[in-house]
């Protein structure tokens, strides 16, 4: 290794996105692995090796851009896709009348955590107590909460 690691700041999640027409009456993750079944993902990205890993009778597509995987879903061409949260959640919460969450379960949770060049236990030490104590005082949740739990800040960015 040539990096440490603090304490993990944020956990993450993969999420799903289901066409409503397409999905409709399928139960997760059982009736998801049919060949009936496409997934799509971004070429390369963690949720296509889970998709193969786990739902290996389903057809999978790839693609190399984010965009082109949620339309393809949108428009009906695909049933289900994973992609690393907050995406999914977004974009069912801009589409519910298109698209919906088959599963609220956690699917391939991970942690997240400060990378520390090694040979330097102070900085450690230091990320790993901030972290700790704004984790204690609820700082971090919120600041989590804000930014993927909702959009109260999107009318505040470009499109």
């Amino acid at each position: 290794l040539t990096v440490n690691f603090t304490r993990p700041y944020a956990h993450s999640d993969l999420g799903a996105m289901a066409n409503k027409k397409l999905a409709e009456g399928l139960k997760w993750p059982d009736d998801y692995n049919s060949p009936d079944v496409t997934f799509v993902c971004r070429r390369g990205a963690t949720p296509c090796v889970y998709i193969q890993e786990k739902f290996p009778k389903a057809t999978l597509r790839q693609f190399d851009d984010d965009g082109q995987v949620e339309q393809e879903v949108l428009n009906g061409n695909a049933h289900v896709l994973l992609s690393s949260q907050p995406k999914p959640a977004f974009a069912i919460f801009e589409n519910p009348d298109v698209v919906f969450a088959p599963t609220t379960d956690p699917i391939q949770p991970g942690n997240e955590a400060f990378a520390v060049r090694k040979g330097d236990p102070d900085a450690l030490n230091f990320f790993s107590n901030w972290i700790l104590v704004n984790t204690a005082n609820g700082w971090l949740d919120k600041r989590h909460d804000y930014w993927f739990g909702g959009r109260p800040w999107a009318d505040q960015i470009a499109n």
